[in-house]
C-alpha cells in the first residue's frame, strides 16, 4: 500500500471515530480547548527567550487557565514556530531548521495522568536525555481491519517509561504514565505532545515531532492531523 492510499484509509477511519478529551485526560474532567497560538505571529510569548523561560511560559499560561478554567489549553498542529533553538533541530547537509510542529499539545501541570486513546502494544518506551527532547516518551502500535497506525506521547516522566516493556499491551482508557516535570521532561514547560503517525519510517527509539518547512507535505502524509479523533472546533 503506497503513502497516499495508507492516509486515506486512515482520514475514512477516522471519520468515524470521536475521542473525548476525557479518555486521554480522564482525571481533568474538562471537555473543551481553548486554543493557543505559538507560531512565530503568536503574542502570547514572543521570543525564543521568553518561551524557554519555564516561569515567565508558565505565568503566561496560569494566566489564560484563570481565564478559561473549564478547557485544556491546546493547539500547535504544523504551526511554523521559532522555539526550536537546541541543536537537535537543526537539519543535516542544509542551514534549515526543523520548526513546523507534527503534533498537538496539551499544556497541563506535571503528575497529570495520560490514558490511551486506543487498545494497543508498545513499540517504543524511553527517556530521552537530549536538550529540548522528548524527556520520557511512549509510542503504542494500533490496528484495526480498516488501518494500522501508532500515537505518540511525549514528555512524560522518566518513571512513565520505565513500567514497561516492548510487545506490552495496552486497553483503551489505561493509564500509560503522567506529564513529567521540568528537570525530565527534556525541559520544557509541561505538557502532552501527541502526535499521530501512519509509519515508523525506519526510526527506533526516536520519532520527529517537528520537520522542515521543504519537506512539510511527505509530514503531513505520515502525520495526520491528531484532531481527526478528537474533533474539537477549538483546534
Amino acid at each position: 500500500m503506497n503513502e497516499k492510499q495508507r492516509y486515506h484509509n486512515f482520514v475514512d477511519w477516522a471519520k468515524k471515530q470521536y475521542c473525548p478529551l476525557t479518555t486521554i485526560f480522564p482525571t481533568i474532567h474538562k471537555k473543551d480547548i481553548f486554543h493557543i497560538d505559538l507560531s512565530k505571529k503568536n503574542t502570547t510569548v514572543k521570543t525564543a527567550a521568553e518561551f524557554n523561560n519555564p516561569v515567565f511560559f508558565e505565568n503566561k499560561l496560569a494566566e489564560i487557565q484563570e481565564a478559561n478554567p473549564n478547557k485544556i489549553i491546546a493547539g500547535g498542529y504544523t504551526e511554523k514556530r521559532a522555539l526550536y533553538t537546541s541543536d537537535i533541530y537543526n537539519a543535516k547537509n542544509s542551514s534549515e531548521k526543523r520548526n513546523i510542529h507534527l503534533g498537538l499539545d496539551f499544556w497541563l501541570p506535571e503528575n497529570t495522568p495520560v490514558h490511551s486513546l486506543f487498545d494497543g502494544e508498545i513499540v517504543c518506551a524511553v527517556h530521552q536525555k537530549d536538550h529540548k527532547g522528548y524527556g520520557g516518551f511512549i509510542i503504542l502500535k494500533h490496528q484495526t481491519k480498516a488501518t494500522t497506525f501508532y500515537t505518540l506521547y511525549g514528555h512524560l516522566s522518566e518513571e512513565s517509561v520505565s513500567n514497561f516493556s516492548l510487545n506490552d499491551s495496552i486497553k483503551k482508557g489505561e493509564k500509560i504514565g503522567v506529564l513529567g516535570k521540568y528537570d525530565e521532561n527534556g525541559e520544557w514547560v509541561p505538557h502532552l505532545h501527541f502526535q499521530l503517525m501512519l509509519s515508523l519510517l525506519e526510526y527506533e527509539n526516536d520519532f520527529p515531532g517537528v520537520a522542515l518547512k521543504s519537506e512539510i507535505d511527505f509530514w503531513k502524509a505520515i502525520c495526520p492531523n491528531p484532531n481527526l479523533l478528537f474533533k474539537s472546533d477549538a483546534l
